[in-house]
Protein backbone atom coordinates (compact mmCIF):
# COMPACT_ATOMS: atom_id res chain seq x y z
CA UNK A 1 0.00 0.00 0.00
CA UNK A 2 2.71 2.43 -1.09
CA UNK A 3 0.23 5.23 -1.66
CA UNK A 4 -0.73 5.13 2.04
CA UNK A 5 2.78 4.99 3.50
CA UNK A 6 3.36 6.85 6.74
CA UNK A 7 5.82 9.21 5.07
CA UNK A 8 3.16 10.15 2.52
CA UNK A 9 0.54 10.68 5.21
CA UNK A 10 2.91 12.87 7.22
CA UNK A 11 3.37 15.10 4.24
CA UNK A 12 -0.35 15.18 3.62
CA UNK A 13 -1.00 16.09 7.24
CA UNK A 14 1.52 18.93 7.16
CA UNK A 15 0.05 20.33 3.98
CA UNK A 16 -3.55 20.27 5.23
CA UNK A 17 -3.35 20.97 8.95
CA UNK A 18 -0.05 22.39 10.21
CA UNK A 19 -1.08 26.01 9.76
CA UNK A 20 -4.81 25.49 10.28
CA UNK A 21 -5.15 23.78 13.65
CA UNK A 22 -5.59 27.10 15.45
CA UNK A 23 -8.52 27.90 13.14
CA UNK A 24 -10.34 24.67 13.96
CA UNK A 25 -11.24 25.51 17.57
CA UNK A 26 -15.02 24.94 17.95
CA UNK A 27 -17.15 27.97 18.86
CA UNK A 28 -18.81 26.36 21.86
CA UNK A 29 -15.60 26.38 23.95
CA UNK A 30 -16.26 30.04 24.72
CA UNK A 31 -13.92 30.62 27.65
CA UNK A 32 -11.01 28.92 25.91
CA UNK A 33 -11.52 31.14 22.89
CA UNK A 34 -11.82 34.27 25.05
CA UNK A 35 -8.60 33.77 27.05
CA UNK A 36 -5.59 33.72 24.78
CA UNK A 37 -2.39 31.72 25.04
CA UNK A 38 0.59 33.93 25.90
CA UNK A 39 3.13 33.23 23.17
CA UNK A 40 5.58 35.87 24.44
CA UNK A 41 7.14 33.54 27.03
CA UNK A 42 7.65 29.81 26.63
CA UNK A 43 7.40 28.37 30.12
CA UNK A 44 10.14 26.01 31.21
CA UNK A 45 10.06 24.63 34.74
CA UNK A 46 7.60 27.27 35.94
CA UNK A 47 6.13 30.67 35.14
CA UNK A 48 6.91 33.45 37.61
CA UNK A 49 5.37 36.90 37.89
CA UNK A 50 5.88 39.43 40.70
CA UNK A 51 2.63 40.56 42.31
CA UNK A 52 2.18 43.72 44.39
CA UNK A 53 -0.08 42.99 47.38
CA UNK A 54 -0.07 46.36 49.15
CA UNK A 55 0.47 50.09 48.70
CA UNK A 56 3.33 52.17 50.12
CA UNK A 57 2.87 53.10 53.80
CA UNK A 58 5.98 55.07 54.82
CA UNK A 59 4.08 58.33 55.32
CA UNK A 60 4.83 61.13 57.78
CA UNK A 61 2.09 63.57 58.82
CA UNK A 62 3.78 66.88 59.61
CA UNK A 63 0.81 68.81 61.00
CA UNK A 64 0.50 72.58 60.71
CA UNK A 65 3.41 73.89 62.83
CA UNK A 66 6.07 73.85 60.14
CA UNK A 67 8.63 72.36 62.58
CA UNK A 68 11.64 70.37 61.51
CA UNK A 69 9.98 67.02 62.22
CA UNK A 70 11.34 63.50 62.00
CA UNK A 71 10.41 61.31 59.07
CA UNK A 72 8.88 57.89 59.50
CA UNK A 73 10.88 54.87 58.46
CA UNK A 74 10.49 53.47 54.99
CA UNK A 75 7.72 50.88 54.89
CA UNK A 76 8.36 48.73 51.86
CA UNK A 77 5.32 47.71 49.87
CA UNK A 78 4.52 44.02 49.99
CA UNK A 79 5.40 42.05 46.90
CA UNK A 80 5.35 38.29 46.33
CA UNK A 81 6.33 36.10 43.42
CA UNK A 82 3.43 34.17 41.88
CA UNK A 83 4.54 30.82 40.49
CA UNK A 84 2.63 28.39 38.32
CA UNK A 85 3.59 25.27 36.42
CA UNK A 86 1.98 24.21 33.17
CA UNK A 87 0.14 20.88 33.07
CA UNK A 88 0.51 18.40 30.22
CA UNK A 89 -2.42 16.81 28.41
CA UNK A 90 -1.96 14.16 25.72
CA UNK A 91 -4.60 12.58 23.48
CA UNK A 92 -3.78 9.40 21.57
CA UNK A 93 -5.84 8.32 18.61
CA UNK A 94 -5.43 5.62 16.00
CA UNK A 95 -6.84 4.56 12.67
CA UNK A 96 -6.39 1.21 11.01
CA UNK A 97 -4.61 0.81 7.70
CA UNK A 98 -7.75 -0.94 6.51
CA UNK A 99 -9.88 2.13 7.25
CA UNK A 100 -7.54 4.24 5.15
CA UNK A 101 -7.28 1.66 2.40
CA UNK A 102 -11.01 1.01 2.14
CA UNK A 103 -11.76 4.71 2.03
CA UNK A 104 -10.41 4.56 -1.49
CA UNK A 105 -7.13 4.61 -3.29
CA UNK A 106 -7.04 8.28 -4.27
CA UNK A 107 -5.56 11.03 -2.16
CA UNK A 108 -8.89 12.77 -1.61
CA UNK A 109 -10.37 9.72 0.11
CA UNK A 110 -7.40 9.47 2.45
CA UNK A 111 -7.79 13.17 3.20
CA UNK A 112 -11.41 12.59 4.22
CA UNK A 113 -10.37 9.82 6.62
CA UNK A 114 -7.80 12.10 8.18
CA UNK A 115 -10.29 14.98 8.29
CA UNK A 116 -12.57 12.83 10.44
CA UNK A 117 -9.76 11.72 12.72
CA UNK A 118 -8.13 15.13 13.18
CA UNK A 119 -11.45 16.94 13.59
CA UNK A 120 -12.66 14.60 16.31
CA UNK A 121 -9.31 14.74 18.12
CA UNK A 122 -9.46 18.52 18.21
CA UNK A 123 -13.07 18.56 19.42
CA UNK A 124 -12.12 16.09 22.14
CA UNK A 125 -9.05 18.04 23.22
CA UNK A 126 -10.82 21.40 23.35
CA UNK A 127 -13.74 19.83 25.24
CA UNK A 128 -11.39 18.63 27.97
CA UNK A 129 -9.58 21.98 28.06
CA UNK A 130 -12.82 23.97 28.37
CA UNK A 131 -13.86 21.79 31.31
CA UNK A 132 -10.42 22.32 32.84
CA UNK A 133 -10.54 26.09 32.27
CA UNK A 134 -13.69 26.25 34.39
CA UNK A 135 -13.45 23.35 36.83
CA UNK A 136 -9.85 22.14 36.83
CA UNK A 137 -9.17 20.54 40.25
CA UNK A 138 -12.84 21.04 41.26
CA UNK A 139 -14.44 17.95 39.74
CA UNK A 140 -17.13 17.34 37.13
CA UNK A 141 -20.10 16.97 39.45
CA UNK A 142 -21.26 15.68 42.83
CA UNK A 143 -23.15 12.42 43.28
CA UNK A 144 -26.78 12.79 44.36
CA UNK A 145 -27.45 9.15 45.14
CA UNK A 146 -26.52 5.57 44.35
CA UNK A 147 -29.22 3.12 45.30
CA UNK A 148 -30.15 -0.45 44.61
CA UNK A 149 -28.41 -3.78 44.82
CA UNK A 150 -25.01 -4.54 43.34
CA UNK A 151 -25.18 -4.41 39.56
CA UNK A 152 -22.97 -4.54 36.49
CA UNK A 153 -23.98 -0.96 35.64
CA UNK A 154 -25.80 1.82 37.42
CA UNK A 155 -27.37 5.19 36.76
CA UNK A 156 -25.66 7.70 39.02
CA UNK A 157 -27.56 10.94 39.58
CA UNK A 158 -25.53 14.13 39.59
CA UNK A 159 -26.72 16.91 41.91
CA UNK A 160 -28.74 19.50 40.02
CA UNK A 161 -26.59 22.46 40.99
CA UNK A 162 -23.39 20.67 39.85
CA UNK A 163 -24.79 19.45 36.53
CA UNK A 164 -23.62 20.99 33.25
CA UNK A 165 -24.71 19.31 30.02
CA UNK A 166 -21.62 20.48 28.14
CA UNK A 167 -19.33 18.60 30.51
CA UNK A 168 -21.00 15.28 29.74
CA UNK A 169 -21.91 15.65 26.06
CA UNK A 170 -19.89 13.21 23.99
CA UNK A 171 -18.41 11.36 26.96
CA UNK A 172 -19.85 7.90 26.25
CA UNK A 173 -16.93 5.49 26.44
CA UNK A 174 -14.79 7.83 28.55
CA UNK A 175 -13.42 6.70 31.89
CA UNK A 176 -13.99 8.55 35.16
CA UNK A 177 -12.80 8.13 38.72
CA UNK A 178 -14.99 8.84 41.73
CA UNK A 179 -13.58 10.10 45.03
CA UNK A 180 -14.93 11.24 48.36
CA UNK A 181 -15.22 15.02 48.65
CA UNK A 182 -11.86 15.32 50.42
CA UNK A 183 -10.03 13.27 47.76
CA UNK A 184 -8.83 10.98 50.54
CA UNK A 185 -10.42 7.83 49.13
CA UNK A 186 -11.01 6.63 45.57
CA UNK A 187 -14.14 4.56 44.99
CA UNK A 188 -13.01 3.13 41.67
CA UNK A 189 -12.49 3.59 37.94
CA UNK A 190 -15.66 3.55 35.83
CA UNK A 191 -16.65 3.62 32.16
CA UNK A 192 -19.43 5.95 31.06
CA UNK A 193 -21.89 3.83 29.09
CA UNK A 194 -24.19 6.76 28.42
CA UNK A 195 -25.83 9.74 30.09
CA UNK A 196 -29.23 11.40 30.39
CA UNK A 197 -29.56 15.16 30.00
CA UNK A 198 -33.14 15.00 31.26
CA UNK A 199 -32.38 12.98 34.40
CA UNK A 200 -28.95 14.57 34.96
CA UNK A 201 -27.38 11.18 35.35
CA UNK A 202 -24.55 9.06 33.99
CA UNK A 203 -24.72 5.31 33.46
CA UNK A 204 -21.46 3.71 34.54
CA UNK A 205 -19.87 0.30 34.95
CA UNK A 206 -16.59 -0.63 36.57
CA UNK A 207 -13.63 -0.81 34.22
CA UNK A 208 -12.61 -4.13 35.79
CA UNK A 209 -16.06 -5.62 34.94
CA UNK A 210 -16.84 -6.24 38.65
CA UNK A 211 -20.35 -5.34 39.82
CA UNK A 212 -20.80 -1.94 41.45
CA UNK A 213 -21.61 -2.57 45.12
CA UNK A 214 -24.54 -1.13 47.06
CA UNK A 215 -22.48 1.37 49.08
CA UNK A 216 -19.51 1.67 46.78
CA UNK A 217 -20.44 5.18 45.63
CA UNK A 218 -21.82 7.58 48.23
CA UNK A 219 -23.76 10.82 48.17
CA UNK A 220 -21.51 13.91 47.89
CA UNK A 221 -18.77 11.92 46.14
CA UNK A 222 -17.07 13.84 43.33
CA UNK A 223 -16.53 12.66 39.74
CA UNK A 224 -13.30 13.38 37.84
CA UNK A 225 -12.08 12.35 34.42
CA UNK A 226 -9.67 9.44 34.82
CA UNK A 227 -6.19 10.67 35.67
CA UNK A 228 -7.25 14.23 36.50
CA UNK A 229 -6.78 13.63 40.23
CA UNK A 230 -5.43 11.13 42.72
CA UNK A 231 -5.62 10.93 46.50
CA UNK A 232 -2.23 12.65 46.65
CA UNK A 233 -2.18 15.07 43.69
CA UNK A 234 -4.31 17.02 41.23
CA UNK A 235 -3.02 16.64 37.70
CA UNK A 236 -5.24 19.28 36.08
CA UNK A 237 -4.38 22.96 36.13
CA UNK A 238 -6.48 25.11 38.44
CA UNK A 239 -9.67 26.40 36.82
CA UNK A 240 -11.73 29.56 37.27
CA UNK A 241 -13.78 27.93 40.04
CA UNK A 242 -10.70 27.09 42.06
CA UNK A 243 -9.11 30.50 41.56
CA UNK A 244 -12.31 32.27 42.65
CA UNK A 245 -12.67 30.28 45.87
CA UNK A 246 -9.06 29.70 47.00
CA UNK A 247 -8.32 31.69 50.16
CA UNK A 248 -5.35 29.79 51.58
CA UNK A 249 -2.60 29.45 48.99
CA UNK A 250 -2.81 30.50 45.34
CA UNK A 251 -0.03 30.34 42.74
CA UNK A 252 2.53 29.86 45.50
CA UNK A 253 1.36 32.88 47.52
CA UNK A 254 -0.27 32.59 50.95
CA UNK A 255 -3.37 34.68 50.36
CA UNK A 256 -5.34 34.08 53.57
CA UNK A 257 -5.08 37.73 54.61
CA UNK A 258 -4.61 39.18 51.13
CA UNK A 259 -8.04 40.15 49.74
CA UNK A 260 -6.44 41.71 46.67
CA UNK A 261 -5.10 38.26 45.78
CA UNK A 262 -8.40 36.47 46.33
CA UNK A 263 -11.45 36.04 44.16
CA UNK A 264 -14.91 36.88 45.43
CA UNK A 265 -17.98 34.72 46.12
CA UNK A 266 -21.58 35.94 46.15
CA UNK A 267 -24.45 33.81 47.45
CA UNK A 268 -27.51 34.21 45.22
CA UNK A 269 -29.57 32.06 47.62
CA UNK A 270 -28.69 30.82 51.10
CA UNK A 271 -27.80 27.25 50.15
CA UNK A 272 -27.36 25.09 47.07
CA UNK A 273 -30.65 23.16 47.24
CA UNK A 274 -33.78 24.11 49.15
CA UNK A 275 -32.99 27.82 49.45
CA UNK A 276 -31.34 28.49 46.12
CA UNK A 277 -32.56 31.60 44.28
CA UNK A 278 -33.04 32.77 40.71
CA UNK A 279 -30.06 34.62 39.23
CA UNK A 280 -30.74 38.33 38.72
CA UNK A 281 -28.91 41.36 37.41
CA UNK A 282 -28.96 42.71 40.98
CA UNK A 283 -26.86 39.74 42.13
CA UNK A 284 -24.50 40.17 39.19
CA UNK A 285 -24.05 43.81 40.20
CA UNK A 286 -23.45 42.73 43.79
CA UNK A 287 -20.62 40.53 42.55
CA UNK A 288 -19.20 43.37 40.49
CA UNK A 289 -19.36 45.62 43.58
CA UNK A 290 -17.10 43.15 45.38
CA UNK A 291 -14.71 43.25 42.44
CA UNK A 292 -14.78 47.06 42.39
CA UNK A 293 -13.91 47.09 46.10
CA UNK A 294 -10.78 45.12 45.19
CA UNK A 295 -9.71 47.45 42.41
CA UNK A 296 -11.85 46.74 39.35
CA UNK A 297 -12.04 50.00 37.44
CA UNK A 298 -13.99 50.95 34.32
CA UNK A 299 -13.38 47.61 32.69
CA UNK A 300 -15.42 45.29 30.53
CA UNK A 301 -16.39 42.04 32.21
CA UNK A 302 -18.13 38.84 31.09
CA UNK A 303 -20.65 36.82 33.08
CA UNK A 304 -20.69 33.13 32.12
CA UNK A 305 -24.03 31.50 32.93
CA UNK A 306 -25.70 28.15 32.36
CA UNK A 307 -28.34 28.18 29.58
CA UNK A 308 -30.97 27.38 32.23
CA UNK A 309 -30.38 30.83 33.74
CA UNK A 310 -30.57 32.58 30.37
CA UNK A 311 -34.34 33.09 30.33
CA UNK A 312 -34.33 34.44 33.88
CA UNK A 313 -31.94 37.20 32.86
CA UNK A 314 -33.75 37.93 29.60
CA UNK A 315 -36.83 38.96 31.55
CA UNK A 316 -34.81 41.78 33.13
CA UNK A 317 -32.84 42.94 30.13
CA UNK A 318 -35.13 45.77 28.93
CA UNK A 319 -34.31 47.98 31.92
CA UNK A 320 -30.65 48.16 30.95
CA UNK A 321 -30.68 47.31 27.28
CA UNK A 322 -28.14 49.07 25.09
CA UNK A 323 -30.19 51.42 22.88
CA UNK A 324 -27.50 53.87 21.81
CA UNK A 325 -25.43 53.77 18.58
CA UNK A 326 -23.76 50.55 19.73
CA UNK A 327 -27.10 48.67 19.68
CA UNK A 328 -26.84 45.26 18.06
CA UNK A 329 -29.70 42.72 17.87
CA UNK A 330 -27.19 39.91 18.26
CA UNK A 331 -26.46 41.22 21.75
CA UNK A 332 -29.92 41.77 23.16
CA UNK A 333 -32.52 39.73 21.31
CA UNK A 334 -33.91 36.66 23.03
CA UNK A 335 -32.09 33.48 22.12
CA UNK A 336 -28.98 35.17 20.79
CA UNK A 337 -25.44 34.73 22.04
CA UNK A 338 -24.97 37.72 24.34
CA UNK A 339 -26.81 40.15 26.60
CA UNK A 340 -25.08 43.48 27.16
CA UNK A 341 -25.87 45.95 29.93
CA UNK A 342 -24.03 48.61 31.91
CA UNK A 343 -22.97 48.60 35.56
CA UNK A 344 -20.68 50.66 37.74
CA UNK A 345 -17.67 49.08 36.06
CA UNK A 346 -18.87 49.74 32.51
CA UNK A 347 -19.91 47.09 29.99
CA UNK A 348 -21.15 43.72 31.27
CA UNK A 349 -21.52 40.87 28.76
CA UNK A 350 -23.68 37.92 29.78
CA UNK A 351 -22.63 34.77 27.92
CA UNK A 352 -24.45 31.44 27.92
CA UNK A 353 -22.27 28.33 28.16
CA UNK A 354 -23.32 24.69 28.47
CA UNK A 355 -20.13 24.04 30.46
CA UNK A 356 -21.30 26.15 33.43
CA UNK A 357 -22.92 24.16 36.21
CA UNK A 358 -26.57 24.99 36.80
CA UNK A 359 -26.12 26.29 40.33
CA UNK A 360 -23.41 28.83 39.63
CA UNK A 361 -22.04 31.52 37.35
CA UNK A 362 -18.76 33.41 37.00
CA UNK A 363 -17.91 37.07 36.46
CA UNK A 364 -14.53 37.55 34.78
CA UNK A 365 -12.38 40.44 33.66
CA UNK A 366 -10.99 38.34 30.82
CA UNK A 367 -8.21 40.78 29.96
CA UNK A 368 -6.55 39.94 33.29
CA UNK A 369 -6.33 36.25 32.45
CA UNK A 370 -4.06 34.27 30.17
CA UNK A 371 -3.07 30.76 29.34
CA UNK A 372 0.62 30.09 29.83
CA UNK A 373 2.81 27.09 29.10
CA UNK A 374 5.31 25.60 26.69
CA UNK A 375 2.88 24.91 23.85
CA UNK A 376 -0.67 25.51 22.69
CA UNK A 377 -2.62 22.53 21.30
CA UNK A 378 -0.44 20.91 18.66
CA UNK A 379 0.14 17.74 16.67
CA UNK A 380 3.86 18.44 16.48
CA UNK A 381 6.64 16.83 18.44
CA UNK A 382 9.24 19.10 20.11
CA UNK A 383 11.51 18.55 17.09
CA UNK A 384 8.86 20.17 14.88
CA UNK A 385 7.75 17.02 13.11
CA UNK A 386 4.14 15.83 13.15
CA UNK A 387 3.41 12.81 15.29
CA UNK A 388 2.07 10.20 12.88
CA UNK A 389 3.59 6.75 13.22
CA UNK A 390 2.86 3.07 12.70
CA UNK A 391 1.48 1.38 15.81
CA UNK A 392 3.76 -1.15 17.44
CA UNK A 393 2.23 -4.61 17.01
CA UNK A 394 -0.96 -3.24 15.43
CA UNK A 395 -1.90 -2.75 11.78
CA UNK A 396 -2.66 0.91 12.10
CA UNK A 397 -1.39 4.45 12.50
CA UNK A 398 -1.23 6.47 15.72
CA UNK A 399 -1.56 10.22 16.02
CA UNK A 400 -1.12 12.32 19.15
CA UNK A 401 -2.45 15.72 20.11
CA UNK A 402 -0.62 17.53 22.92
CA UNK A 403 -0.64 20.67 25.01
CA UNK A 404 1.29 21.94 28.02
CA UNK A 405 -0.47 24.91 29.58
CA UNK A 406 -2.27 26.38 32.59
CA UNK A 407 -4.66 29.20 33.40
CA UNK A 408 -3.13 32.18 35.21
CA UNK A 409 -4.09 35.61 36.47
CA UNK A 410 -1.99 38.04 38.47
CA UNK A 411 -5.25 39.61 39.69
CA UNK A 412 -7.54 36.90 41.13
CA UNK A 413 -9.72 39.73 42.45
CA UNK A 414 -10.99 40.15 38.89
CA UNK A 415 -12.98 36.89 39.27
CA UNK A 416 -16.24 36.43 41.16
CA UNK A 417 -18.23 33.23 41.61
CA UNK A 418 -22.02 33.44 41.97
CA UNK A 419 -23.32 30.35 43.77
CA UNK A 420 -26.54 28.90 45.20
CA UNK A 421 -28.41 29.69 41.99
CA UNK A 422 -31.70 27.88 41.55
CA UNK A 423 -31.20 24.90 39.25
CA UNK A 424 -34.04 23.70 37.01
Amino acid sequence: MAGNAVSTLNGLFKERYSDKVKDLVPDHVKLYNAIKFDNSKKVGKSYNEPVVLSLESGFTYGGESGDLFDLSDVKQFKMENATIKARELVLRSAISIGALSRAGSDTQSIEKSMDLMVGNMLKSMYHRLEVQMLYGQSGLGEVEADSGAAAASKDILIKDHTWAAGIWNGTSGAEVEIFDAALSSKRGVYVINGYSLENKSINISRSDAVNIGLDEILEDDVVYFKGAATTSAKNEFLGVDGIATEATSLFGITNTNEPLFQGSVVNVGTDATTNAAVLSFAKIEEGISKMVEKGLMEEEVSVYVNPKQWDDLLTEQDAKRVHDSSYSPAKVEAGQRKIVFYGQNGTINVISSTFIKQGEAFILAEKDMKRIGSTEVTFKRPDGEEYLELLEGKHGIEMRCYTDQALFTARPASICKLQFIKAE
